[in-house]
């Protein structure tokens, strides 16, 4: 059994398939993905999760050219606060036409998916471990860390998540002029509400009519203060600062929406071995660096460590 399908999940249940070996997938909403997540808003199509891609790895390549070939390159350049270009160090950034959790999607063909169905309890015992009535050889938790420890049983989590508040926020076209100069920009090492704030318009077909949409994530001091708030306290307050950083008049917004990914992102400095009950797995950036491709690799390489288990017993 897998619990999460986010693509650590589902990476790992392909491969756990290819093997000849069964893998069912608990996942508690009621849709693939985790955080690379889409959402239709205002009759846009708008990315509230993963911004985009990168690929180094031949297999990873492989894997987009083969079951995901409606991807795109972002052109446009990101800048940080002293208009400066941040070069990614994975390479060119790209997404997918459909949004990207559409990748999920095609990772959950073929596969024995339970949407809708969230993970209580895991029960390990000497004839296998049991969970919702069920007894399997193997579990892989493709959950964040805290929730992991917690299913497992184990004294700590193997590595501590940070929440982040994320923005939606629409403008009318003749508000803004620096969203064409760039995709995205950052501010990491700053103070201010804003962590980075990205302009959907330069993903080709997601935004509808004469608007301009941007999805600005909260710095994590911001999102720790506000993160109980009401939307329309923090969703303002983002607003203001968004509009500061690409100097948008301040009437010029028509609509906003406000996430909060209450575990957000896996900080890396709290990163520690933790020891698993036997037949007990974990995938993600629970262990792996937070990317579309990490996680991936790593649900893959977390597979063959089951199916070598498996051989074992």
């Amino acid at each position: 059994m897998i619990i999460g399908a986010g693509l650590a999940g589902l990476s790992c249940a392909q491969a756990l398939v290819a093997e000849g070996i069964p893998a069912r997938v608990f996942e508690r909403a009621w849709v693939v993905g985790g955080r690379c997540a889409t959402r239709l808003w205002q009759g846009h199509l708008v990315d509230t999760g993963v911004q985009y891609f990168t690929a180094q790895s031949n297999d990873f390549k492989k894997e987009l050219l083969t079951r995901l070939r409606q991807f795109r390159p972002i052109i446009s350049p990101v800048l940080d606060r002293h208009d400066r270009i941040v070069v990614s160090p994975a390479g060119p950034r790209f997404y997918v036409l459909q949004g990207n959790n559409y990748f999920a999607h095609v990772l959950s063909r073929g596969l024995d998916i339970r949407a809708n169905t969230t993970v209580e309890t895991v029960m390990f015992h000497a004839g296998g471990i049991e969970c919702l009535g069920e007894t399997y050889p193997a579990v892989v938790s493709a959950l964040p860390g805290p929730e992991t420890a917690r299913l497992f049983g184990l004294g700590k989590s193997p590595v501590d998540y940070e929440p982040c508040l994320v923005a939606l926020l629409e403008y009318g076209e003749t508000a803004v002029t620096r969203a064409r100069e760039c995709y995205a920009r950052l501010l990491p090492e700053g103070n201010e509400p804003v962590l980075s704030s990205y302009c959907e318009n330069h993903k080709a077909g997601r935004i509808v009519g004469n608007k301009i949409v941007f999805v600005v994530q909260g710095s994590p001091r911001f999102t720790r203060e506000h993160a109980d708030s009401p939307a329309e306290v923090y969703l303002q307050l983002m607003a203001k600062a968004n509009e500061a950083l690409w100097r948008i008049p301040s009437d010029g917004l028509t609509a906003s929406y406000g996430h909060l990914w209450r575990q957000g992102r896996p900080l890396e400095y709290t990163r520690q071995k933790i020891d698993l009950p036997p037949g007990a797995f974990i995938c993600g950036d629970t262990q792996a660096e937070s990317t579309v491709e990490n996680v991936w690799l790593d649900g893959r390489a977390t597979a063959k460590k089951v199916v070598d288990y498996l051989k074992g017993r």
